[in-house]
């Protein structure tokens, strides 16, 4: 949980927009890798991160084969 607050607080995200992302990240199927893919890609921009496609492919991979944990934050 601190990486994720310290995620967010460092990279000016704003509360409303992750909310947003949550609800409806909560109805999706996380065993879809298109779906992974989209969270990523608004997790990124939320954060005006770049993520390369290789960087993106490591996350998805590292997402199916261990679920989400405080890791990820460490990847974007």
């Amino acid at each position: 949980m601190n990486k994720a607050l310290n995620f967010i607080s460092e990279n000016n995200i704003q509360p409303e927009a992750l909310f947003a992302l949550v609800d409806k990240v909560q109805r999706m199927d996380l065993s879809n890798e298109t779906n992974i893919r989209q969270i990523i890609r608004a997790v990124a921009e939320m954060a005006n991160r770049k993520i390369d496609k290789q960087q993106e492919d490591r996350i998805v991979y590292e997402i199916l084969k261990n679920g989400v944990n405080e890791n990820i934050f460490d990847m974007i």
